[in-house]
């Protein structure tokens, strides 16, 4: 039962973290829902170990519709380093 305390506790916390404005002056939104993308996959092995594949692929589509903007954004900054290069 701790697994999804923990995952509610990282759903509670990238709500708080959502409600923060997030443009260019305010670069804590960012960093913080980074360290909230950074966390994720420990919450979601969490759960996987103790309650199985279904509840672990329902914790990642939270996730990744809590998070859609973020990995957006972090997908087209890693575009365009790549295109960069």
């Amino acid at each position: 039962m701790s697994s999804f305390i923990a995952a509610c506790l990282w759903a509670i916390s990238a709500n708080i973290i959502a409600m923060i404005p997030g443009g260019q002056r305010y670069r804590i939104h960012w960093n913080l829902a980074r360290l909230l993308v950074l966390a994720l996959p420990a919450v979601i092995y969490y759960i996987g170990v103790n309650h199985g594949v279904f509840w672990q692929l329902a914790m990642l589509a939270v996730a990744v519709f809590q998070l859609r903007l973020m990995l957006r954004h972090m997908f087209n900054q890693a575009v365009a380093k790549w295109r960069a290069r």
